[in-house]
């Protein structure tokens, strides 16, 4: 559908009605801000098992399965499908997929991650991981932490999101902000950190925290459409100045936009069926 370029985001869920929609009767109570609530651990180790099923699922076909020959009626060359055979504490699941490999080979996995039991997620299975830092500092000390997590494969990507408010001038970003506070009854909080600026004033701030070792950010539009349109130009005109943007895409898919490779079918390499 998208040619390359989705990316999936699983993630845990607090709701009784997500809940039940996945067959689950009860939900005890959780406390989202406790990290470590054992409940929560369970879920994300669950999830990562999710994660881990989807990729090898993803691997199940390999990348010329299909035949599509009209003359003998062959879609698929079923010597080049294979079983997974997965076998978890929550699930078992023996595939192979119902659908072909994806044009990037797998989509890109990504996590938002607040604490250490969340990284810990992200670098068990994804390929992104968004993070929270409030300044450089923090943000220095979340990828220091994130390097020290084992992880086999492409080192994983450290995200930073930021929520953001832009205007042609500092006074008038904070003016604008305000305003919109008032509106909205009361100063919204926000997980992420808050800029409220210019979109060179942002720049300067994105390249700061890419010295502490950010290798790429999520910005969050405070309003839109006003914020987006201002990031998409002139914060893009701004880094581009600063030779720290493209100025062309040099990639189709969204793994090659991110530098990440494609990766080798697992079942392919290990000749298994």
């Amino acid at each position: 559908m998208s040619r390359g370029r989705a990316g999936w985001r699983p993630q845990v869920s607090y709701r009784r009605s997500e809940a039940a929609h996945f067959g689950r009767r009860e939900l005890p109570p959780l406390d989202p801000a406790n990290s470590a609530e054992p409940l929560l651990l369970d879920l994300l180790t669950e999830a990562g098992d999710a994660v881990e099923v989807a990729r090898r699922l993803w691997d199940s076909w390999a990348d010329d399965a299909e035949i599509r020959d009209v003359a003998t009626g062959r879609f698929v060359d079923r010597d080049k499908l294979h079983y997974i055979d997965f076998q978890g504490r929550w699930f078992s699941v023996k595939g192979p997929s119902i659908t072909p490999r994806p044009p990037q080979g797998q989509p890109v996995v990504a996590a938002l991650a607040h604490a250490r039991p969340a990284y810990e997620f992200a670098a068990r299975g994804a390929d992104v991981v968004f993070v929270t830092p409030h300044d450089r500092a923090e943000a220095a000390a979340i990828v220091a932490e994130i390097a020290g997590i084992p992880r086999t494969g492409e080192p994983l990507r450290i995200f930073a999101d930021l929520v953001v408010f832009l205007g042609g001038s500092a006074a008038e970003a904070a003016e604008r902000k305000a305003r919109l506070d008032d509106l909205h009854g009361a100063v919204p909080t926000s997980d992420a950190a808050v800029f409220t600026g210019t979109a060179a004033e942002l720049a300067e701030v994105l390249l700061d925290w890419r010295e502490a070792g950010v290798e790429g950010f999520r910005l969050r539009p405070g309003a839109l459409p006003y914020d987006l349109e201002l990031i998409t130009r002139e914060l893009t005109a701004a880094l581009r100045r600063r030779s720290a943007f493209r100025e062309a895409y040099e990639a189709a898919t969204l793994r090659g936009l991110l530098g990440l490779p494609r990766p080798a079918n697992r079942y392919e390499k290990a000749g298994a069926r």
